[in-house]
């Protein structure tokens, strides 16, 4: 092949599916974090691919820190976390750049749950055998120590951290691990009671039941107006890995079109 157009031309031609290769890898993002997250994150990824034709795809059973230790080792695009940025993760280059909001919830198996009143969950849950109005046991779901939803639920509810402690010590309570374990199992116990949140039960389409709170019921509008005040925060993060293209999934998120998809998986952007 002695003609030099010739050799340009094939040249050229044969570097074609690579490039297509590259530019198809760099619009896929590549999404991890906390498990009330995932279900959120593939529904709200999907809602982006179908307006910006960018593909998302979403790393389950990560947890907070794994998501983030993922992030800043480059191999994740976006890391939701249950808890803000350690000071050493900030200054290892990654930035926080949105906060979700979510109901947090305690859900049940229970086809037709009375509500409870938060005065009277920690005597609940260190009662020998407590039920539920028609006498059917309550059976409770626990997390484990490390979990952050453990420790919101001793912020979130006065007394309930030393009950939770009690309860600990009876070898018959089950501990679900991460988030969809959670879920799962208080789906299969009668009876069951669980903290979790509202974005996880409706993005994963949980047939747990919500339990409305000192007369309140944990619904979206309840929520934004303040009358159901009970919360658990989202943190979105970004490394320098496809930043750029990432930084469009969030400012898809700002948006009018954004926002209705984040009350369609029920999370509100933070105001605060």
């Amino acid at each position: 092949m002695k003609n030099p157009f010739v050799r340009l031309l094939m040249t050229a031609l044969l570097a074609l599916p690579v490039a297509a290769t590259d530019r198809a890898a760099a619009t896929e993002l590549q999404f991890g974090g906390t498990g009330s997250s995932i279900g959120m994150l593939r529904q709200l990824g999907a809602d982006f691919t179908a307006a910006t034709g960018i593909t998302v795809d979403v790393v389950s059973s990560l947890g907070s820190s794994g998501a983030i230790h993922a992030l800043a080792d480059g191999k994740l695009d976006l890391a939701v976390s249950a808890r803000p940025l350690k000071p050493a993760e900030a200054a290892a280059g990654l930035s926080q750049v949105l906060v979700l909001r979510t109901p947090y919830v305690l859900a049940t198996s229970h086809g037709n749950p009375n509500g409870l009143k938060t005065a009277d969950l920690p005597a609940i849950l260190t009662a020998g055998k407590p039920t539920w109005y028609d006498g059917v046991p309550i059976r409770i779901v626990l997390r484990p120590r490390s979990e952050t939803d453990t420790a919101l639920l001793g912020e979130l509810f006065p007394g309930l951290a030393a009950a939770i402690e009690k309860l600990r010590q009876r070898p018959e309570i089950p501990i679900a691990a991460t988030d969809q374990d959670n879920l799962a199992l208080a789906q299969r116990m009668p009876g069951s009671l669980t903290g979790t949140t509202l974005t996880q039960i409706e993005t994963e389409h949980s047939k747990l039941h919500v339990i409305a709170l000192d007369g309140v019921a944990p619904t979206l509008g309840n929520f934004e107006s303040g009358a159901y005040k009970f919360t658990k925060r989202l943190y979105f993060i970004l490394g320098g890995k496809n930043a750029a293209e990432t930084r469009k999934f969030v400012a898809f998120l700002q948006s009018p079109h954004g926002a209705q998809s984040l009350r369609a998986a029920a999370v509100l952007a933070d105001i605060d």
